[in-house]
């Protein structure tokens, strides 16, 4: 039982020893604080003004953004059946625009001067850098341009050569089905005009039940579906053209450098490099106290 007794009152006396080390610990820790606290104060103060200097030193970036919607052409047909589709058909998809514009080569000198690129050693390659192109979230034929600046106006120049690239390439990719409908429908009417002139001769021959009149009369009927469908194709395309879904936005406000982002760094900075010198400083002092002592 004595040793028993014995080894429960060591047991306690470790366990208020630990205590009280922990006590010490954290005595050291305020005392260190209260020793220490112009050091980090001065550091915290060196860490804002550098944070200051740069928020001077670096460039303002501004944004411009805007929702462009692609340019579309009519489709005559749906897949279940021959009536006019309305809502038409993209020229070309979000997706393939913003693959085609990460290329240098996409940019022409007019649209990189704009953006203010033309001083750079491989503006093309820059410029398809600095914009950014992403496809409308729930939306099938928009996509959102961002453009960047050193002031609004810069920015939002930018965004508009930037959209007025876009609608010229499409409509150059719009042309070449535009003039193959506009073939398509000249030869149409031709047939129709052929194919009503032997319907009537028919009716004044009174040979209106013949096979050749019947299937004339059918191709009548097809002709003026599709001579509608076509003229929708061509007379709509002025319609469809690519254009804004809004005007360009461009924020009077910068977009970088971030002023408290930058000032909170610069205070957590400085006051935890202060923390680190001053207690570094503290065990140089009681490597020299130790040291003076042993001799």
């Amino acid at each position: 039982m004595n040793q028993e007794s014995r080894i429960k009152n060591q047991e306690s006396k470790s366990i208020l020893d630990n205590l009280q080390e922990n006590e010490i610990s954290l005595v050291d820790i305020l005392r260190f604080i209260t020793d220490a606290y112009k050091t980090i104060i001065v550091f915290a103060m060196i860490g804002i003004g550098i944070s200051i200097i740069y928020l001077l030193i670096t460039p303002k970036q501004f944004e411009a953004t805007t929702q462009i919607a692609m340019a579309q052409i009519g489709a005559p047909y749906n897949n279940n059946n021959r009536h006019l589709n309305p809502l038409g058909v993209n020229i070309e998809e979000p997706g393939l625009l913003i693959l085609r514009l990460s290329l240098p080569t996409s940019f022409p000198e007019q649209t990189i001067s704009a953006c203010g690129f033309d001083d750079k050693p491989e503006p093309g390659a820059a410029l398809a850098k600095a914009i950014k192109l992403g496809a409308g979230k729930g939306v099938a034929n928009v996509v959102e341009l961002k453009t960047f600046g050193a002031s609004p106006e810069v920015a939002k120049a930018c965004a508009n050569a930037i959209f007025e690239l876009i609608k010229t390439t499409q409509a150059q990719i719009l042309m070449p089905y535009i003039e193959e409908a506009k073939l398509k429908l000249a030869d149409d009417n031709e047939r129709l005009i052929k194919a009503k002139d032997f319907v009537a001769k028919a009716d004044r021959s009174g040979s209106t039940m013949g096979a050749a009149y019947l299937s004339t009369s059918d191709e009548i009927r097809f002709l003026l579906d599709e001579i509608t469908s076509l003229r929708n194709v061509v007379t709509t395309n002025q319609n469809r053209v690519t254009h804004l879904i809004a005007p360009i936005y461009a924020s009077e406000a910068p977009i970088s450098p971030k002023k408290r982002f930058a000032l909170a760094v610069g205070v957590l900075g400085g006051i935890f490099l202060g923390f680190l010198i001053a207690l570094a400083l503290q065990q140089l002092t009681k490597l020299k106290v130790a040291a003076r002592a042993s001799l």
